[in-house]
């Protein structure tokens, strides 16, 4: 009795360690996303609403024991409408700005088995995006309306992560950012929007800026 006790103990140890370590082995693959749906408004000292709509599916094969390669796409819409009230001429003005954009590129990440369902993870993605801004109005500041504006989105980043593993085919993660280079690019449409071109580069661990993902594995 006792001896079938043991084998039974060690049977269910290998089947522990099977489900914690077979997730990211080669020949496995990677389906994750995410959705976003946000809104805010402000009435003081102007009115704004704000509304935003995103889907960010994503795909990796590991081509060996805990790395994945693949894609990463985005789309996206968002809705602004400003409204504003002129003293000097007892006018409002108003603008409404709609947004769609579109993203593709590849993603790399690298697993370190921690302990039982607890990995930590590296990752790096970059992407090219293409947006399109549609304006209408009668609100005139530092530039003009433009009804169609499109520009270029170029994005880099790496963030490490943990990632845990509650059953087999199924991992939930968080994540920080701890590099990012992002950068707009309006092209030649107008020597007035050379301001919209915007390049930045971020480094350091935030804490405060967590992302969350949830990742089957098959």
């Amino acid at each position: 009795m006792k001896m079938k006790k043991q084998l039974l103990t060690l049977v269910a140890l290998c089947a522990i360690a099977m489900a914690t370590h077979a997730q990211t082995e080669k020949g496995d693959n990677l389906i994750g996303g995410s959705l976003s749906i946000s809104s805010s408004k402000t009435e003081s000292p102007n009115y704004e609403k704000r509304y935003f709509y995103g889907i960010n599916p994503s795909y990796a094969h590991f081509f060996s024991k805990n790395l994945a390669i693949g894609l990463i796409a985005g789309a996206g819409y968002t809705k602004n409408f400003n409204s504003s009230f002129d003293a000097n001429t007892n006018i409002t003005h108003t603008r409404t700005s709609k947004q769609k954009t579109f993203s593709i590129g590849p993603v790399v990440r690298y697993y370190v088995d921690i302990v039982d369902k607890f990995k930590a993870f590296g990752q790096f993605s970059g992407t090219i995006g293409f947006a399109k801004i549609n304006e209408s109005g009668s609100i005139r500041n530092s530039y003009s309306i433009m009804p169609n504006t499109k520009f270029t989105q170029y994005n880099a980043s790496i963030r490490p992560g943990l990632a845990f593993f509650p059953t087999k085919k199924f991992g939930i993660e968080l994540g920080f950012s701890l590099l990012s280079y992002h950068k707009i690019d309006y092209g030649d449409q107008s020597a007035a929007n050379i301001w919209y071109e915007a390049e930045a580069f971020e480094f350091g661990l935030n804490t405060f800026d967590p992302f969350l993902g949830f990742n089957f594995h098959f």
